[in-house]
C-alpha cells in the first residue's frame, strides 16, 4: 500500500492512497524481499540481538516508522474436491435443508409476531378493520353503481323510445334522477337488456389498445364460458391453540400445485422432534399476558404442524423437485447461485419472492453446514445445530462475490464472508472466505526527493525521449531506490497502480 501526502494543514491532512499489484515477479520479489528485511529488524525482535550493531541497509529510501493494529480481511481460497462432490454428503443434504428451513420459517414468523400484541388484540383488529372495509367498500360500490346509471330494475323505466340505448351517454331524466334507496349498503343488481350488446363509456374504450379492442369484438364469437368454476379457496385452518396464530405462515406459500402422495411423504420425512425443539427456544417475552403451558400447547397443535410441513415441502418442490434422486455436485452449485433450471416448482416459488429468499438462504446455510460436518465433524445434538445456525446468521455473509449484499457485508465489517466458486477450465468447485481480524501493520517513510526524482526521470524518459522498451532501464529491480514499486505507484498514463482513491481528508484532532 502506497500513502501519498497531498496536503496537510495544522488540523487535517489530505492523502491518496494506491494498491500495487499483489503479483510475486522476479522485479517485485527483490525489493519486496528487501523492505521485509528492514521492517524485521526493525520491530522483530531477535533473540541473540547486540545493543549497538551497524546499519546495514544504510542509504536505503526507506525509514521505518511505526507498526500499526489494522483490521482488515485475510482471503483464503480453497478447492472443494472430495465435499461437495461426496455422495455421502449430497445425500443428507436434503435432510439438513429440511431442518435448516424449518428453523428459518419458525424465526420469519416470530419476528414477526413480535408486532402483535396479543392473539385476541390482533383478531378484534383485525374484524374492526374488515368491517370497516367492508362498510367502506359497500359504500364505494354503491357509489359506483349510483354513478354509472347502467340498466337496472329502478332504472329500465326510465328509458323511452326518444334515447337510444345504444348510446354510451344516458339520458338527462336518468342522469338527473335521484333515487333516496341507493344510499343503502345493499347494491342494485345489474340486468342487461335482452340482446343488446354490453356497452362501456367513451373514455374507457378510448384507453383501450387496438389488440384489446380486437380481442373484445372477437369474444363475441367464442363460445361462452363457464362462469360457475370459482378460485380455489384454502380451507380456514382451526388452531387448537389461539396463540398459534402468532406462527402461521402466509396462505399463500402453501398454494404450491404438490400432489397429496407428496404430502403424506413429508408427513414421514417431516423432522418433529428438530421441529419441537425448535418451538422450544421461543421465549415470547413481547407478549404481556401468555399462558405458562404456551410452548407445550404450540408444540401438541397438529393444524400449526400441517402448515410448517406444506411450507417446507413448497420450497422443495421448488429446489429439488418432486424426486428424491440425490443432487449433483452441478444441481447444488446453481442452485446455491440462484440458477437452477426452470419447472413448474420453481415458477411458483419465484412468484413468491420473501420465500424464495427463504429458501434460497436456508440452501446457503445448508451447503455451509455441510462443509463445516465435513471439515469439522457431525453434528451431536439439536443445540450446537442451533449454534451454528445462529452463528451464520449473525456473524456470517453466505452468498456470492458479485451481490451487493457482499459490499455491504464488508463494509458492516461483518466477521466472517462464505462464498461458492466453480471454475471451468479446470472442473472444480471453490470455496472463499474472508476473516476480519486485527493485524500489525508495518509502516515506514520513503525519502522524498528519492521518489521525486525518479517520477521526473520517467516523465522524461517516456514522455519527451520517448522510449517505449518494455524493458527499459527505469522499471528494473533496484532493493536500494525501490525503483519497480516507486515507478508502478506513479500516477497514471505513466504508472499503472491497480488501486487510486481520491482524495481523502482526515482530521488530525
Amino acid at each position: 500500500m502506497w500513502i501519498l501526502v497531498l496536503e496537510k494543514g495544522f488540523t487535517y491532512c489530505g492523502v491518496n492512497i494506491k494498491g500495487l499489484e499483489l503479483q510475486e515477479t522476479s522485479c517485485h520479489a527483490a525489493e519486496a524481499h528487501r523492505v521485509d528485511e528492514i521492517f524485521e529488524m526493525a520491530f522483530e525482535h531477535q533473540e541473540h540481538t547486540r545493543i549497538l550493531s551497524p546499519n546495514p541497509h544504510f542509504g536505503h529510501i526507506l525509514t521505518p516508522c511505526t507498526v500499526v493494529p489494522v483490521r482488515l480481511y485475510s482471503d483464503a481460497r480453497n478447492v472443494l474436491s472430495g465435499i461437495i462432490d461426496s455422495h455421502e454428503n449430497l445425500k443428507h443434504l436434503k435432510d439438513d435443508f429440511v431442518k435448516v428451513l424449518v428453523w428459518m420459517l419458525v424465526q420469519y414468523c416470530y419476528k414477526k409476531s413480535k408486532t402483535w400484541e396479543s392473539p385476541g388484540s390482533a383478531n378484534k383488529n383485525k374484524q374492526e378493520s374488515f368491517t370497516e372495509n367492508q362498510h367502506s367498500g359497500a359504500v364505494k360500490g354503491s357509489r359506483a353503481l349510483r354513478e354509472e346509471d347502467s340498466f337496472s330494475v329502478d332504472t329500465v323505466e326510465d328509458w323511452t323510445d326518444e334515447s337510444d340505448i345504444f348510446d354510451f351517454e344516458p339520458s338527462s331524466r336518468t342522469r338527473d334522477r335521484k333515487d333516496p334507496g341507493q344510499l343503502g349498503l345493499t347494491p342494485k343488481v345489474h340486468l342487461s337488456i335482452p340482446g343488446s350488446i354490453e356497452t362501456q363509456s367513451q373514455d374507457f374504450l378510448q384507453e383501450m389498445s387496438p389488440e384489446d379492442k380486437l380481442n373484445r369484438a372477437m369474444v363475441l364469437g367464442l363460445p361462452a364460458v363457464d362462469k360457475g368454476k370459482q378460485p380455489e379457496v384454502l380451507p380456514r385452518v382451526e388452531f387448537s391453540c389461539s396463540y398459534s396464530e402468532l406462527l402461521s405462515i402466509p396462505e399463500e406459500w402453501r398454494t404450491a400445485p404438490v400432489p397429496s402422495s407428496k404430502v403424506s411423504e413429508m408427513r414421514q420425512r417431516f423432522p418433529e422432534e428438530w421441529y419441537h425443539f425448535v418451538l422450544s427456544q421461543l421465549d415470547f417475552f413481547h407478549l404481556k399476558e401468555k399462558p405458562s403451558s404456551l410452548l407445550t400447547d404450540l408444540m401438541k397443535d397438529q393444524a400449526l404442524k400441517e402448515l410448517y410441513i406444506h411450507g417446507v415441502l413448497s420450497c422443495c418442490f421448488g429446489l429439488f423437485g418432486l424426486d428424491n434422486a440425490v443432487p449433483a455436485p452441478r444441481h447444488v452449485f446453481r442452485a446455491y447461485t440462484g440458477g437452477i433450471p426452470w419447472s413448474a416448482g420453481l415458477d411458483w416459488l419465484t412468484g413468491k419472492p420473501e420465500l424464495f429468499q427463504l429458501a434460497l438462504k436456508a440452501f446457503r446455510y445448508t451447503f455451509k453446514l455441510m462443509l463445516d460436518k465435513a471439515s469439522l465433524g457431525p453434528v451431536e445434538n439439536f443445540r450446537e445445530l442451533v449454534n451454528y445456525l445462529e452463528g451464520y446468521e449473525s456473524d456470517w455473509y453466505i452468498g456470492l462475490v458479485s451481490d451487493l449484499e457482499w459490499q455491504q457485508a464488508v463494509l458492516q465489517e461483518k466477521p466472517y464472508l462464505f462464498s461458492l466458486g466453480h471454475d471451468p477450465s479446470m472442473g472444480i468447485y471453490t470455496g472463499r472466505v474472508l476473516t476480519l481480524q486485527e493485524l500489525l501493520v508495518q509502516v515506514g517513510k520513503l525519502n522524498a526527493e528519492a521518489v521525486r526524482g525518479q517520477w521526473a526521470n520517467l516523465s522524461w524518459e517516456l514522455l519527451y525521449a520517448t522510449n517505449d522498451d518494455e524493458e527499459r532501464y527505469s522499471i528494473q529491480a533496484h532493493p536500494a531506490l525501490l525503483r519497480n514499486l516507486t515507478v508502478q505507484a506513479a500516477d497514471p498514463p505513466l504508472g499503472y497502480p491497480v488501486y487510486s482513491s481520491q482524495l481523502l481528508q482526515l482530521p488530525l484532532f
